[in-house]
């Protein structure tokens, strides 16, 4: 049956199943109107039993207690040892089919109130010519019904079949496209196929998403890591070369080196950020305080020349502290970053919520929506190192342990939020 699509074999099963139910119900027609017909003989036979002598296109014979056969049709109906039996008394009446002269006899043989045995025929022919024309009547009507069944359970089945017509079409125009934007038509979304229809339309918006993120990192990664290979290769090459100075020469090792930091860093980012929802979390009981003090004291070391003011309340929260913890480093580095010399950066921790404030310029109103976004970077910003993947770590930490990252602006400096649940 794999030769046959879908649709023909659920058609096919349809009709079949119908047709088994026809012919089961014909054949049930047939028993009962076989038994009908018989008893209404039967019946006749009795009543003729009952009355002795011609009657009704039969004939009644008499068999007496020494054997011996009275009646027009004496010597015709044979006396067999059933009947002489029924004589006996056993069995007292019976009834039979029987062929004499090739003419088929419906009989009836009882035992009389006088010991003898009456026995009664009546042609059966009539009968079976009855049952022929039932059979023939049946076996049409039947024929056509189970090929009305047919027809009528293909077109169920092409209507019922159609949204998984749809979805075959709408996964092969996928498949051989790559067009993530197809979509299926969703009727009625009650039932078993509604449901489905709705189910890959989401997977598809949910797989053209992600695969549209995919792009825009690639693309922007590509961007964003060409610029720090092209410069340190370009120092590279003139040291390669051997005609510079010696103190330009560790000036352009140092620019290279530098140029490699800023790209391990980037790496290390895109890494970080392309593993996006597939990102297993170490979720552990862990005190917020204490992770932003030593995230402090780590931007100290890094920062010496920067002040910082902290107001750390307890806190216990149940995070990835790896996460956390750069997602916190983050924004240090941001308001390192963006702090003038000798201004202090503000952080707090209080109900499960960092808040890194710095006094530098703000950010500009149009900038906020997407102060979070991967790659982006201000205009103002653009003259600063970093390749504008870090705020985005921020919100995807946030994100990932059902929390959010905002910020707020204002000419006096710039204060980001981090904000996770807080179990203590």
């Amino acid at each position: 049956m794999s030769r046959f699509s879908f649709r023909q074999r659920v058609a096919l099963l349809t009709a079949l199943a119908i047709a088994a139910t026809v012919a089961a119900s014909a054949a049930a027609v047939w028993v009962i109107a076989k038994h009908e017909l018989y008893g209404q003989l039967d019946s006749t036979l009795y009543q003729q039993a009952n009355q002795g002598g011609p009657w009704g296109g039969g004939y009644t014979v008499v068999v007496h207690g020494n054997g011996t056969a009275t009646g027009l049709l004496a010597g015709v109906i044979p006396v067999t040892d059933q009947v002489r039996a029924v004589l006996q008394g056993n069995p007292n009446r019976y009834y039979a089919t029987i062929t004499v002269s090739n003419l088929r006899l419906r009989e009836f043989v009882a035992q009389r109130n006088d010991g003898n045995v009456v026995m009664t025929v009546l042609p059966l022919q009539p009968t079976l010519h009855a049952l022929s024309r039932i059979r023939f009547w049946i076996l049409l009507i039947g024929g056509l019904g189970v090929l009305a069944a047919a027809a009528l359970a293909a077109g169920v089945a092409t209507l019922a079949l159609r949204p998984v017509r749809q979805l075959t079409a709408a996964a092969e125009t996928v498949a051989a496209t790559g067009d993530l934007s197809e979509r299926v038509e969703v009727g009625s979304t009650d039932d078993e196929l509604g449901r489905l229809a709705t189910r890959f339309n989401s997977m598809l918006a949910a797989l053209e998403e992600s695969v549209g993120r995919q792009r825009r990192l690639v693309a922007d990664a590509s961007h964003e890591l060409r610029t720090p290979l092209t410069a340190a290769r370009a120092n590279v090459d003139l040291v390669r070369e051997g005609k510079l100075p010696p103190d330009e020469e560790r000036h352009a090792l140092d620019d290279a080196a530098t140029e490699l930091d800023s790209l391990t860093t980037l790496v290390s980012d895109l890494v970080e950020l392309s593993r996006g929802e597939e990102r297993k979390l170490r979720v552990e009981e862990v005190q917020l305080d204490d992770l932003v003090a030593s995230a402090v004291e780590r931007e100290k070391t890094r920062a010496p020349e920067r002040t910082f003011i902290t107001s750390l309340s307890p806190t216990l929260v149940h995070v990835d502290a790896v996460l956390v913890e750069r997602a916190v480093l983050n924004l240090l580095d941001n308001a390192v970053k963006y702090s003038p010399a000798g201004a202090p950066i503000e952080v707090s921790v209080r109900d499960g919520e960092v808040v890194v404030e710095d006094h530098g310029p703000g950010i500009a109103e149009e900038d906020l929506p997407r102060v979070f976004d991967r790659f982006y970077r201000a205009a103002g910003a653009r003259a600063k190192p970093g390749s504008g993947l870090g705020l985005a770590i921020v919100r995807e930490a946030a994100e990932a342990h059902g929390g959010r990252a905002t910020v707020e602006s204002s000419a006096g400096g710039a204060r980001f939020r981090l904000s996770l649940p807080a179990t203590a």
